[in-house]
């Protein structure tokens, strides 16, 4: 992890007519990282702007003509927010104990269930506009349905088919409103990783 920033700057690039992530951006970005997870790793108090596998998971980088090549710094990235997350959890236990780890795991996974139990077609508002696009309800019942069976029976679930969904545009009836989708799916990932 120390070398983040050097492993940044080693990202290949799209063609020059081609849309990036900025280099300056996702330079920076996994400089900072690097520091905060030195950090982590010390066990030294980190500051409230230290990025956490949250922050890693929300970034957006701004698109740039010629810059790194998106699918190799997500790639990268979705590594070093399960290294944060993995250590976040050990943390955490050493600070607060087994007892309360598992308490705030049983929350969320009470919360998660409350929405995966729902019928299919029925687990999301749809778009606020009828004509604005949506994810298709189909695609992301069935990987809802997926989830369900990690949370009520524990089956196994890696980040990465979360991570991966690709979930069809759809619009009325048919399709769900796709942030409220996004802002569940990363608590989803959140449980998965902490069950893993």
């Amino acid at each position: 992890m120390s070398q983040q920033a050097s492993t940044a700057e080693n990202f290949s690039k799209v063609g020059p007519q081609e849309s990036g992530y900025s280099v300056r951006e996702v330079n920076d970005f996994f400089g900072a990282l690097a520091d905060d997870y030195e950090q982590l790793l010390t066990h030294h108090g980190t500051s409230q702007s230290a990025h956490t596998s949250r922050t890693i998971r929300d970034k957006v980088f701004t698109p740039e003509a010629g810059g790194y090549t998106p699918q190799t710094v997500d790639s990268y990235l979705d590594q070093v927010e399960d290294r944060f997350a993995e250590i976040e959890r050990r943390l955490y236990i050493e600070r607060y104990g087994e007892e309360l780890w598992q308490d705030s795991l049983e929350e969320l996974r009470a919360l998660l269930r409350g929405r995966l139990n729902r019928p299919d077609g029925e687990r999301f508002r749809r778009p606020s506009h009828r004509r604005t696009k949506g994810y298709l309800t189909e695609d992301v019942d069935e990987l809802c349905r997926l989830i369900l069976r990690t949370v009520e029976h524990g089956e196994t679930l890696l980040p990465q088919k979360i991570r991966s969904a690709a979930f069809r545009s759809a619009v009325g009836k048919n399709s769900y409103d796709e942030t409220q989708v996004d802002a569940f799916m990363r608590r989803c990932l959140e449980y998965v990783q902490d069950t893993l």
